[in-house]
């Protein structure tokens, strides 16, 4: 195939125009990697909080005036029996002052059963002091946050009292301590669900039922479906609750993307420039070629051979660079300030191989695109009056 080795020579011969071309098809891809990895990571990482410390739907009453869902116990057995149900949890929820000392501070006490409630939020896996299931043999038992205990100035085996106006005070015993990463870690309180009807005096009510689904993604669909049973009952899924963070997202990703765009229509510009410029220096040799018979196809391809070789060289180089810059980026913790970023304090990367398919398949259009205009153009020459203006 005599089109690849001229094409290859074409390469060899201008050492610093290669070079150039091939570093701006590699810097571009480097960049394009670390991107989209901050960005899978940014994510990722979003919706796993999201979608980890908090209900996957909330059932609560659909009456305004009714603070209450009466008949707990049925409706947790009737939404269980529902396909895609993992877990269900009643959560009785009061406002209530905890102090300590000198400090109190407002928080949401919930009454849970210990046992229900991690089985949909897995709070177990977040406590760092004591354990949760403690709090089913104890009546007087609390579990608080971390930040929570770090304001109270309070420890595990401590006691607090639980003050709500117009129901007096009590104390509590803290037999564990939280922590979620979330602002839950100073704002919630567990007691035993049956403790906190006691403590504000309610009988067989719950505020809301927690529930788990095992794909958190068809959780509006079964909210949906809850709905339509016409129970008198509201379900809102993490989708809705969160519909502005993940409007944010997919804006990001619209954005990102034609960022993304614009960086290879540059490294683009570069190989096509190069391709140009040997075009007009190799005029006369374009000419000889094809007055030994060679094709206008024939010289179209060699463009195209050499569009295709300097973007691979870019390709692979450019991978390399983003790997390195990647893993490099990812052993670092890069601080974030947790109030502009939705709790997350730090900057996650995530190293994804389809990240480097994308990059690897953009490259290769960009690359074909910007090697065809120098590879007609070159096509579209006269033989005698490329041989003669040389």
């Amino acid at each position: 195939m005599f089109e690849l080795k001229i094409a290859l020579r074409h390469i060899s011969a201008r050492k610093r125009l290669t070079f150039f071309a091939v570093f701006a098809v590699a810097l571009a891809i480097a960049v394009i990697v670390v991107l989209m990895s901050m960005m899978s990571g940014f994510t990722e990482e979003l919706i796993d909080s999201t979608v980890e410390n908090s209900p996957h739907i909330v059932i609560s009453s659909s009456d305004q005036q009714e603070d209450y869902v009466h008949f707990y116990n049925y409706y947790s057995r009737q939404i269980a029996t529902i396909n895609g149900v993992e877990a269900v949890s009643p959560v009785f929820v009061g406002q209530a002052a905890i102090s300590h000392k000198d400090n109190a501070e407002g928080v949401n006490l919930n009454g849970i059963d210990p046992v229900s409630e991690d089985n949909v939020m897995r709070i177990s896996d977040d406590i760092v002091s004591g354990n949760l299931f403690d709090l089913g043999r104890s009546n007087n038992g609390i579990v608080i946050g971390d930040k929570l205990a770090e304001d109270l100035e309070v420890a595990k085996g401590e006691n607090v009292d639980v003050v709500m106006p117009g129901f007096g005070s009590r104390s509590f015993k803290v037999i564990a301590v939280f922590d979620s990463g979330t602002s839950s870690d100073e704002s919630v309180a567990y007691i035993r669900f049956d403790s906190a009807l006691n403590f504000f005096e309610e009988n067989g009510v719950a505020s809301k039922i927690n529930v788990r689904v095992a794909d958190p993604f068809q959780a509006d669909a079964i909210a949906t479906s809850l709905e339509q049973q016409d129970t008198g009952l509201d379900a809102v899924s993490w989708i809705e609750t969160n519909s502005e963070i993940l409007d944010l997202i997919n804006t990001q990703v619209v954005i990102v993307w034609l960022y993304y765009g614009l960086i290879y229509m540059i490294a683009g510009f570069g190989i096509a420039n190069t391709l140009f410029t040997v075009v007009m220096d190799k005029k006369k040799e374009i000419g000889m070629l094809m007055a030994m018979g060679a094709s206008r196809h024939n010289i179209t391809m060699i463009f195209l051979f050499e569009s295709l070789i300097l973007g691979t060289m870019g390709v692979l180089l450019g991978c390399l660079l983003g790997y390195v810059a990647s893993t490099g980026l990812a052993s670092y913790q890069i601080d974030l300030p947790a109030e502009m970023y939705f709790g997350l304090t730090t900057l996650p990367l995530k190293t994804d191989l389809m990240n480097y398919v994308y990059a690897i398949i953009f490259s290769f259009l960009i690359n074909v695109v910007a090697g065809v205009y120098p590879a007609r153009k070159a096509a579209k020459l006269d033989p005698v009056e490329a041989i003669e203006s040389a």
